[in-house]
């Protein structure tokens, strides 16, 4: 209750303390030729003052409504967030971070206004690319001297789940040379156990360098998450026929069964996988996800052999799932073999409600 209220209070100041802008205003003020003169004119001086902070408070004080002022500042921070990390830029971002805006505008939902510029989400934005660029600088020089070491060092940055500094480890990574990195990929090979707090790097050195051994050695981490996302990049970073071979062997291995039948979409005119995808219609827990990548075949002669196996089984579950992958196919055959099983479908009242329960039910 204490924190609903504090809450309460917060939206209540804000308020009123904001100033509402209707769109004409904020097209009329943004537009306006003396706004954009003198925006400019604190950008230079900012960038060429001894002592920019001073500039900050002039701005801050001048005699600006607060739509010209926030527009002002805005800028200078979107000025900032191209320039490489300076000390001098510091104290202006961090002030930015707890700035309380005042110019805002009608929400498109809700009763509250919103910030017409999100200077506070800039700012931390600000603060997160000048992380990366720290980190990604840091292991430019760690590459240089020892793989382990760096590799201990990439392992801790891992572990901490910062964003900023996992990009930073992927921009050094990108700009290694060649040799440096095959050296990091026999490294990760031979000397670092899955599951050790590396199978992120793993994953993502193994698939930007479309090494099959460590991409295998990343799908037999404990992390689901490392394995979903090495399963989801496999096709754009491996031939067709070799994504599809380990989706399937990764299929086989249970791990990650109706994850592996959603990525197998991408595959469901080949023969092996419609196969693999028609057997697990009758399975209650994975029927779901094999339909729908059914659905997705543009193969002609599918929705007749889906037909088929439809009047062949008894199975409820692997009936309604061969209904729901031809309902879901936008072919004419498909259409035509929901047509031709129309009858079958009606004597049972519980598949008539599953079909009509799609768009447009039985047609």
């Amino acid at each position: 209750m204490k924190q609903v209220l504090c809450l309460m209070l917060l939206c209540s100041h804000f308020i009123a303390q904001a100033v509402v802008y209707d769109r004409s205003e904020i097209s009329r003020e943004l537009s306006s030729s003396e706004l954009q003169q003198i925006s400019q004119s604190y950008l230079t001086q900012y960038f060429t003052h001894k002592n920019p902070d001073q500039v900050i408070d002039k701005l801050l004080q001048a005699d600006l409504i607060p739509l010209q002022k926030e527009y002002i500042l805005h800028q200078l921070l979107t000025e900032i967030a191209q320039q490489p990390p300076q000390d001098f830029f510091q104290k202006f971002v961090n002030l930015m971070k707890s700035y309380q805006v005042q110019a805002t505008q009608a929400a498109h939902e809700g009763p509250l206004p919103v910030p017409i510029f999100n200077i506070t989400s800039k700012a931390y934005g600000i603060e997160n690319i000048w992380t990366a660029y720290r980190t990604e600088q840091r292991f430019n020089q760690l590459f240089n001297k020892d793989i382990a070491q760096t590799v201990s060092a990439i392992g801790d940055v891992i572990a901490e789940n910062s964003r900023p500094k996992w990009l930073g480890v992927k921009n050094s990574i990108a700009a290694l040379n060649s040799a440096k990195f095959e050296s990091l990929q026999i490294h990760l090979l031979t000397s670092i156990m899955v599951n050790s707090g590396y199978d992120k790097l793993i994953s993502h050195v193994g698939l930007t360098s479309r090494n099959e051994a460590l991409i295998n050695k990343a799908l037999k981490s404990n992390q689901t998450a490392v394995r979903e996302y090495t399963l989801r990049k496999l096709p754009q970073s491996l031939p067709q026929e070799v994504a599809k071979d380990i989706l399937i062997a990764s299929f086989d291995t249970g791990l990650d069964k109706k994850f592996c039948l959603s990525l197998l979409h991408l595959f469901s005119d080949d023969e092996a996988v419609k196969t693999l995808l028609i057997n697990q219609l009758n399975n209650k827990a994975l029927a779901d996800s094999a339909a729908f990548a059914l659905s997705q075949s543009s193969d002609l002669n599918l929705p007749e052999l889906l037909k088929r196996q439809y009047l062949k089984t008894n199975n409820q579950v692997e009936q309604n799932h061969i209904l729901l992958a031809l309902k879901l196919n936008k072919t004419d055959a498909a259409k035509l073999a929901i047509e031709d099983l129309k009858s079958n479908i009606e004597m049972k009242q519980e598949q008539t409600q599953w079909l009509k329960s799609f768009d447009g039910g039985v047609q």
